[in-house]
């Protein structure tokens, strides 16, 4: 019997560190151009959703190897997504990489509604003080 040892290069933190960068840095600067908005749904609705489903795309791995490698640590956490994202039945060609961009929307969306916090508990300070505050996020 042969022994075979198989590396995987396991990314998924750091593309869940550069969509929240992302969105982070998106965020900061819609605030420094809309400086009288009051209410995290008007960013939502101008491009915080759109931005999210962008950043989860172009941080989704296209290599098979990628794809397979991440899968296989974390499929079962990409499956869950995939099935609360509602896309469809699971027999998709590219499967894997759909449940992929289902996990990474999942997790921009979570630090979206993060975002959306401190928003609203900084809000009435003003939005030098909401930008401050998510500035000094810790990714």
């Amino acid at each position: 019997m042969i022994k075979r040892q198989i590396e995987i290069e396991d990314d998924l933190q750091d593309r869940i560190k550069d969509v929240k960068y992302e969105l982070k840095e998106n965020f900061i600067e819609y605030l420094k151009k809309n400086a009288d908005i009051t209410d995290f749904d008007i960013y939502y609705q101008a491009q915080g959703c759109d931005i999210v489903h962008e950043l989860a795309d172009s941080s989704t791995p296209i290599y098979n190897n990628n794809i397979d490698g991440l899968y296989y640590l974390y499929g079962d956490e990409f499956e869950e997504a995939y099935n609360m994202a509602g896309f469809g039945c699971g027999d998709e060609n590219n499967h894997k990489q759909v449940t992929i961009y289902c996990y990474l929307s999942e997790k921009g969306f979570e630090f979206l509604n993060e975002l959306e916090n401190i928003f609203n508990d900084y809000i009435e300070e003003g939005i030098k003080k909401v930008i401050e505050e998510i500035e000094n996020i810790n990714l």
